[in-house]
This record gives structure tokens, C-alpha cells and sequence, in this order.
């Protein structure tokens, strides 16, 4: 039987690529604002917790303006390759982020998205998201809870639980070359509640024939779903920033009970950023 879809991330490969790069320039200057601009290409969905493990290629742009008060918002447009019909989603998210005694990150965020096109390439159907995440950083480790809250199809909620360390290389190659490489692993836990919908979604459209088996709900309506390896590669010279991320999901049990299978994918990205 063809397995068509996998749990891969909970934190958005964007975010994990660039926002440690916004909070450290802006860190350093909180005065004047901060505008980062991205154009990016992934082997896979790179905004939802879904990807699937025959290609979902897309390109991404994305827009965001933080402030010297902490106040920012992003704009993504995110548009998909592969589908007979015109397929894209954007999200429009507006946030707020407070660094404390300079080794404590808290960040609140609430983000509007639409989905147009072929419903099969949606993954989780939400059009609403609270998003509450702390951090704390000591010597070049990272300790990170994100708490999720999805409103849409069905309501569900996801807690990210990640352990990163940065390593940085200052005049790399040239002068003013500066690399980062910030390997990550989150063990990711949520509700069930979305999995009936996208399996509906995408049963007779990736190969199923008749109805898809039967949905056998986990014994728990919130259990821990994946753990996610993340190896992102950041080269930055002046304005510009080129990344490159490479992740594999490995799937509880669970899903894989219900044909999730391990995935890999690969996302690379141009940033430029401009203080205001």
C-alpha cells in the first residue's frame, strides 16, 4: 500500500532558519527596526508539521519587519509546483518577543492563513494560529518550548520540546564571511484530532483505491507524534544570507500505524536584511 503522507516538523523550517538570525542582528541593534526579506526553495511543504514523502516541492517568499519594541510581523506566500491546479497559501502573522537578562527569549504570535487549490497538498486545514514559545540559552545552547494552538477543520494543540547548539565561524572564507551551524532535535507532542481529515484528503489522490481504511483513533487523544533532526548551514556576507537546511522525521509508533513513514528534505534560502 502507498504511503502518502509523513509528520515531519513542528517548528517551520523558515522560522528555525531565520529567526535566530533576526534576534541576534536585532540584539546587537534594536535601534532602528529590523526588515528581513527571504526567497526560498524546499523538496517539501516547509510551513506545515506535514510533508509528503513523494515531493511536495515549493517556493516561498517571505516578509517581515520587527521593531525596536519587539513588535514584528511576517508576511508568507508559499507556492506549490507540482499540482494540475493553481495551488498556494499565505500566512500574515503579527507577533510580539521579549529578551530577558539576555539568555531568555519569550515570543507570542498569532497568524492568519488561506489555502487555495488542490486540497490534498493542505496538510493540517487551519485558518487560525496562537503560538507561544520561551527559550533559554547558555553557552551556545538553546533550550526551546513551543506551545501551538490550531484552529480551522478541527482544533489541536502541539508542544514542541528542542535542544539546538549554534556554532559559529567569524571571517569565513573572507573577511567579513560569517557562517553559523546550529544542529537541533525537538520531540514533538500533540492531538489526534487532524489526522481523519487528511487522510480523507489525500487517500484517492496519491494512489488509494475505494474508501481509506478505516481511522482507528490512538488510545490517547494527546500523545507524542515524531522527533525531528535539523542541521541548518547559515553564510552570511554583509546584508545577504544564504541558507541551507537539511531534516528527517522519524514518526511515533502511532502514525505509522496509519502509514506515516520517515521523511528527509532539503530547503535552501536567500535572505536579504536591512535596518530601518
Amino acid at each position: 500500500m502507498r504511503t502518502f503522507i509523513t509528520f515531519i516538523l513542528l517548528l517551520t523550517l523558515p522560522d528555525a532558519l531565520f529567526s535566530q538570525v533576526v534576534k541576534d542582528s536585532a540584539r546587537v541593534s534594536r535601534d532602528p527596526g529590523f526588515l528581513l526579506t527571504t526567497l526560498s526553495y524546499t523538496s517539501n511543504k516547509n510551513s506545515s508539521r506535514l510533508a509528503n514523502p513523494i515531493r511536495m516541492p515549493a517556493l516561498m517568499a517571505n516578509v517581515s519587519y520587527y521593531s525596536n519594541i519587539g513588535l514584528y510581523g511576517t508576511a508568507d506566500y508559499y507556492q506549490y509546483l507540482v499540482p494540475d491546479t493553481n495551488t498556494f497559501e499565505a500566512e500574515f502573522k503579527l507577533g510580539y518577543e521579549k529578551t530577558i537578562l539576555d539568555c531568555i527569549d519569550l515570543d507570542f504570535s498569532y497568524t492568519n492563513r488561506q489555502f487555495r487549490g488542490d486540497k490534498a497538498y493542505e496538510g493540517i486545514s487551519y485558518n487560525h494560529a496562537l503560538e507561544l514559545s520561551g527559550s533559554y540559552r547558555l553557552k551556545g545552547f538553546s533550550a526551546t518550548v513551543d506551545n501551538s494552538f490550531m484552529i480551522g477543520e478541527t482544533n489541536n494543540y502541539f508542544l514542541d520540546l528542542s535542544l539546538s547548539h549554534d556554532f559559529t565561524f567569524e571571517r569565513f572564507l573572507l573577511k567579513n564571511g560569517y557562517l553559523a551551524i546550529s544542529p537541533s532535535i525537538t520531540g514533538s507532542f500533540g492531538t489526534n484530532f487532524w489526522l481523519p481529515g487528511i487522510i480523507d484528503r489525500t487517500w484517492g489522490h496519491h494512489g488509494g483505491m475505494g474508501h481509506p481504511p478505516p481511522f482507528v483513533p490512538p488510545a490517547r487523544k494527546f500523545d507524542y507524534q515524531s522527533v525531528n533532526l535539523i542541521l541548518p548551514l547559515q553564510y552570511t556576507i554583509s546584508h545577504f544570507t544564504l541558507s541551507l537546511a537539511g531534516f528527517y522525521a522519524i514518526p511515533s509508533k502511532i502514525l505509522k500505524q496509519h502509514l506515516w513513514t520517515n521523511q528527509f528534505g532539503v530547503l535552501v534560502s536567500l535572505s536579504y536584511s536591512l535596518m530601518l
